[in-house]
């Protein structure tokens, strides 16, 4: 009965007429009419239509929407229990048959669990996950930066400074690494510009894993079943099974085009780069040979890991970071006098050679 209860003014739960304090937020009740609460999507309508204000799980109140894509909505909101500031992710069920909304919502209880897990400064943390009206919805860390793609876009020429792209990239081979070796390993699969978050200090982080990809039935043109176009590894396009590789590959990829402002995309043919020192001769001959490196279309030959990455990376940011004219500091030239440590030259448990990784890891896009 309506008159048995009062609802919470804050985050709209029901609680018995006599209570004093709201049982879900803690908020002390006052007696009058019950709210008119704010309608809730529909099943089967477009994601991105909450509105500000609205409360969602009776526990977010919505602060507005952030972004919006194929596959849902993201919005800023408050968690009323914890009095923190949340992302909601936002996913639909719409395009789905009965089957397939069965199957989606076993797989993604199953990958929100395991990402819940997973604790990396370079990972946002989630809170929580939950039904309504008809679509799923993810809470997590609300990062205030904005993309890596956004910030590039505001660089002259979309190029960064060499330091802060190689900081870029040993703050990726850190929390890439640590998927990497989780008791079952996780692939990444969809690194790009626009699923890494960086903040005005600098700190990046890698968002978007991808469980928003199983409420979406077919792809966007530019879009594999499992990564995107320009940063895919070549595997990727077939039927070889993705390693660590397939993500060191697009981590290359990253490197390239924030050193370069080239698009990836624009490739002819699509797996060709030109080397670095074709854009920028100034750039370390080490830096240009590593990404190269990393850039081989056979996986095979590539690096085996990212810890030999990130210790190459972290080679060559010693050396630029090093006094001019100071005995060990870095030469650009390419004389066959400069002496160059190839990437090749890594220990040899992360060097190319070394065999695919024998496991069944799981593959976020």
């Amino acid at each position: 009965m309506a008159s048995d209860v009062i609802y919470c003014s804050v985050c709209g739960a029901a609680s018995q007429i006599k209570a004093t304090f709201c049982f879900h937020c803690g908020q002390k009740l006052i007696i009058g009419t019950p709210p008119t609460p704010l309608a809730s999507p529909k099943q089967g309508s477009p994601t991105g239509c909450l509105k500000p204000q609205h409360i969602l799980y009776h526990r977010y109140r919505i602060l507005e929407m952030v972004g919006q894509g194929g596959m849902g909505a993201v919005y800023k909101a408050r968690d009323l229990k914890f009095g923190r500031k949340v992302a909601i992710k936002e996913m639909s069920q719409h395009n789905l048959n009965t089957q397939e909304i069965d199957e989606t919502t076993e797989r993604f209880r199953q990958e929100a669990n395991m990402l819940a897990r997973l604790t990396h400064p370079n990972l946002p943390s989630v809170y929580d996950y939950f039904e309504e009206g008809g679509r799923w919805y993810l809470a997590m860390d609300f990062i205030k930066g904005e993309t890596v793609e956004d910030y590039a876009a505001k660089a002259s020429d979309r190029v960064l400074p060499t330091l802060e792209v190689i900081d870029i990239g040993i703050q990726l081979t850190y929390v890439l690494g640590y998927l990497h070796t989780r008791p079952t390993p996780i692939i990444f699969r969809d690194l790009k510009p626009l699923n890494i978050m960086i903040t005005i200090e600098k700190h990046v982080y890698l968002i978007d894993f991808g469980v928003a990809r199983l409420f979406k039935r077919g792809q966007a043109k530019d879009t594999l079943a499992f990564g995107s176009v320009g940063y895919a590894a070549p595997e990727q396009y077939g039927k070889a099974q993705t390693t660590p590789r397939s993500d060191i590959y697009s981590l290359g990829v990253i490197l390239h085009q924030l050193l370069t402002g080239s698009d990836p995309q624009d490739n002819k043919p699509l797996f060709h780069f030109q080397p670095l020192a074709f854009y920028n001769s100034a750039l370390p001959n080490e830096l240009t040979e590593l990404v190269a490196f990393m850039l081989e279309v056979d996986s095979r030959m590539r690096p085996g890991s990212m810890v030999g990455v990130r210790r190459e990376l972290e080679r060559i940011r010693v050396r630029l970071r090093q006094p001019s004219g100071s005995p060990s500091s870095p030469s650009h030239s390419s004389s066959p006098s400069t002496p160059v440590r190839r990437p090749s030259a890594l220990p040899k448990q992360y060097t190319a050679q070394q065999s695919v990784f024998p496991f069944t890891p799981i593959h976020f896009r």
